[in-house]
């Protein structure tokens, strides 16, 4: 007999316009649809806050991941032509029509920074800026 497996995708959510992240949506997969152009707010730092962003509808559509806080993500973002990208800014970037499905963002809260780690298919379909 075979296993059976509910709200497997309770922890889904996708975006379509501007967003403000919440603390309670720690643990949260969030796919983004880039066919228009939103912020996301990630909450105040708190350690252990952790959220995923995907990819999973590539448009025209320019989606900033912003902290608020001058130098408030650090990390990287990989992409195949210019390999390591380091982040120290306000937000990560997922580029307008150069991200592409599949693109992705992991962010995890050390209680005073954001750790960004990226992954593009594209040259810089998603990296770190300020504005």
């Amino acid at each position: 007999m075979g296993r059976v497996f509910f709200n497997t995708r309770k922890n889904l959510h996708n975006l379509t316009t501007t967003y403000q992240v919440l603390a309670s949506d720690s643990g949260k997969v969030f796919t983004i649809d880039q066919d228009a152009t939103f912020v996301i707010t990630l909450p105040s730092d708190q350690e252990g806050l952790n959220y995923k962003f995907i990819v999973t509808d590539a448009g025209s559509g320019e989606v900033h991941i912003t902290s608020g806080a001058s130098n408030g993500i650090k990390g990287f973002s990989m992409d195949p032509t210019t390999g390591v990208n380091l982040i120290d800014n306000v937000l990560v970037e997922i580029a307008a029509s150069t991200a592409v499905i599949g693109d992705y963002v992991n962010l995890v809260n050390d209680g005073t920074t954001w750790w960004a780690e990226s992954m593009s298919a594209a040259t810089n379909g998603i990296l770190g800026a300020d504005s």
